[in-house]
């Protein structure tokens, strides 16, 4: 017990044992820390900056572009499936009584 504070309540205790638990097996996230709570944050990229660096950099801006196209087909083949899967779940969902 602190000598500002009354006892510890029970539900309290529990749940400081439950953070330390937890926090434990979960410590390797520290490591990120540094990076999601940065002072200096990464600047914004949008495609104009993403398009000068796949023209400048003949090593990894073919890989890019490549990356980007395979990302954007993915997108629409996700999208179509979507579509897909709720017309037929809605067409043989419908019951007859």
């Amino acid at each position: 017990m602190s000598e500002n504070q009354g006892p510890i309540s029970f539900f309290k205790n529990h749940w400081q044992g439950y953070k330390e638990f937890w926090g434990e097996r979960f410590s390797f996230l520290d490591n990120y820390s540094k990076i999601i709570y940065s002072e200096k944050p990464l600047p914004h990229w949008d495609s104009s900056v993403v398009e000068e660096f796949i023209a400048s950099d003949p090593v990894h801006g073919p890989t890019l572009k490549t990356a980007r196209e395979a990302a954007q087909f993915g997108m629409v083949g996700a999208a179509v499936g979507a579509i897909t899967t709720a017309g037929y779940a809605w067409k043989w969902s419908k019951s007859p009584h």
